[in-house]
């Protein structure tokens, strides 16, 4: 597998963090100007919306006001009463009318104006393009609404069998001097007057190359004509769900797809001409909106990479930098390793890497001492051990020599003595065996000052507590042994070291301490074997548990650090000492206590 280095790492690192803030940056600044170009186009559509709502709501008020002022005129009152009378249709089959004042109005809104009478004869205008076929059902449907209400009543378009087959009208009652209505005035809308306002096909008027006004009835279909299909009036249906559960209540700004399933930018709000539920809409593709958007988009992409250049030559020339004293200080270490202390690393840096390099020239420097330092104690160790063993061989050759030398001297002559009587008395032969047992006595003895026979057959504390039995027995000192817990899975190695440290600490307390009483306690616990060792002695100065002439609290202190154990000890002059030590608890399969 292929190992990542520092250099490796930091390229990765960089590249990684420097490709995230890029996307971060870029994605910001592309949906920022996209959201940017959204809201002006929403803007200029709700502009366009609210400027043809006030020219359509306008056109109708105009027309609403024509109607008024032409149904207030003499003549048409005057043109009513000879219809009423019968008396234009004894002059014509299809009677139409001639008024000065309908000839000054506006006529090209209306695509006919007609007057109908209380007996529902209808009369047109001369000048109108094309007549409008008015049943019966429809005239007496028209007058009821007319009469209700006072002013102007506006007609949406009717449709039957989805042909639009009655136009918008604009209808007002006819009233004589008296006030009693005697017929209807009727202006039918051209629907291309209507067209002429929501329709403009010029890209200058804030609508592109996409962009539409239209408006739509309560029932979803259209009032005015598409932009982009032909006969769309009454014909074309539009979705005013997407805007609002409620037809009366709609003012909305989207993004949704129109009724030619095209997404578009849409804008809608309810048209305010009495009678007529209409909704305007101004709409414009949102492919034509986020055009510029993909210009941005590629810029964006050309500054990132031209970002992500820089940034790889940069990372590329600094984790150089940075790596190539760590390399030489990798160098540097395997020669460390394989055991040349003469290696020096140059770095004039001022940085951290310098400051490592200084660090390692001195570690260096450090391990060369030291292994200067441990050969002079390693040669010192040796001379220790032969010196221990010197001493031991002494110590073990006086009590020899002291000893079972003397007792079996002792045995020798009273033996001889024995040889050289003619007649052996009985007491020499008891003399002889009492010289026997003591020798037997004091080969015992030297036997388990060397390896205590109750340490290997019943185990430690068994050997413990005989050898503080004996203690209590030849000496003033009485000694009492307390444990708890079961030494019976330690290792062999701890029991030897530890039979040692509590002898050598009892040897201490009967020679230095001239206490009356010691207590020796051992815990064996799961992890640490926890021992206390304590007298009331007359206690030392704890500095001098440091001198080099402490033989017996050296070995105590040596045969611990051995166990990786740790120790404390509490002393002071006239006031006893307590030794306190903790050991870790390695344990075997099988043993004795």
């Amino acid at each position: 597998m292929r190992r990542f280095s520092i250099t490796d790492k930091l390229i990765i690192a960089s590249l990684l963090i420097s490709v995230v803030t890029i996307i971060i940056v870029a994605s910001y600044s592309y949906f920022n100007a996209k959201q940017a170009i959204l809201d002006r186009s929403f803007h200029q559509l709700n502009s366009v919306r609210v400027i043809k709502t006030n020219l359509i709501e306008k056109f109708f008020s105009d027309c609403v006001k024509e109607v008024k002022l032409a149904n207030s005129s003499q003549d048409i009152k005057h043109i009513v009463s000879l219809l009423n009378s019968g008396l234009i249709y004894e002059n014509s089959e299809t009677p139409f009318f001639n008024s000065p004042f309908i000839e000054e109005l506006s006529k090209d809104y209306y695509s006919n104006i007609v007057i109908v009478g209380s007996n529902k004869d209808i009369l047109y205008a001369k000048d109108t393009d094309s007549n409008s076929d008015f049943s019966l059902a429809y005239l007496n449907a028209l007058w009821n609404n007319t009469i209700k209400v006072d002013g102007a009543f506006i007609q949406d378009y009717i449709v039957a069998d989805g042909v639009a087959n009655k136009p918008i009208t604009i209808s007002s009652a006819i009233k004589n001097s008296e006030g009693i209505i005697v017929g209807m005035l009727v202006f039918e809308i051209k629907p291309e007057s209507i067209d002429n306002i929501m329709l403009n096909e010029d890209p200058a008027n804030g609508l592109g190359n996409s962009g539409e006004t239209y408006l739509v009835g309560y029932d979803s279909l259209m009032r005015s004509s598409s932009r982009f299909q032909t006969e769309s009036v009454l014909k074309t249906k539009v979705s005013i769900v997407d805007y609002d559960s409620s037809f009366y209540d709609i003012s909305r700004t989207k993004v949704l797809k129109d009724y030619r399933g095209v997404k578009v930018l849409s804008t809608g709000s309810r048209i305010k001409i009495p009678f007529l539920k209409w909704v305007l809409f101004s709409e414009i593709d949102y492919k034509e909106v986020v055009k510029p958007i993909s210009k941005i988009r590629y810029e964006i992409i050309f500054i990132s990479i031209f970002i992500f250049a820089i940034v790889l030559f940069v990372v590329i020339l600094l984790s150089k930098k940075i790596t190539s004293p760590i390399e030489k200080l990798i160098i540097a270490s395997h020669e460390v390793g394989s055991g040349n202390l003469e290696v020096k690393v140059d770095n004039a840096s001022d940085d951290e890497i310098g400051e490592l390099s200084e660090t390692f020239n001195r570690m260096v420097d450090k391990l060369k001492e030291q292994a200067e330092a441990l050969e002079v104690e390693k040669i010192n160790s040796i001379k220790s051990l032969f010196s221990g063993q010197e001493a031991e061989r002494q110590r073990l050759s006086r009590e020899l020599h002291d000893g079972l030398g003397q007792l079996l001297i002792g045995l020798k002559l009273k033996y001889e003595s024995c040889l050289n009587k003619s007649v052996v008395k009985p007491s020499n032969f008891a003399n002889l065996a009492l010289l026997f047992d003591q020798t037997i006595e004091e080969t015992r003895r030297i036997s388990n000052n060397l390896m205590p026979a109750a340490l290997s057959e019943f185990g430690l504390s068994t050997a413990i507590r005989n050898i503080c039995n004996d203690i209590s027995e030849i000496t003033d000192t009485f000694v009492s042994f307390n444990t708890k817990g079961s030494s019976k899975n330690i290792d062999t190695e701890i029991k030897i070291y530890l039979f040692r440290i509590i002898q050598e600490a009892l040897t201490n307390i009967i020679k230095h301490s001239q206490a009356k009483r010691a207590d020796i306690s051992i815990s064996y616990e799961k992890d640490f074997i926890f021992v206390s060792i304590e007298d009331d002695g007359i206690g030392f100065e704890k500095f001098s548990a440091n001198s080099k002439k402490s033989n017996g609290l050296n070995n105590i202190r040596d045969r611990i650090s051995l166990l990786s154990g740790s120790y404390n000890i509490e002393t002071a002059k006239a006031k006893g000492t307590k030794i306190t030590i903790e050991i870790p608890n390695k344990q075997r399969d099988n043993g004795k206590n």
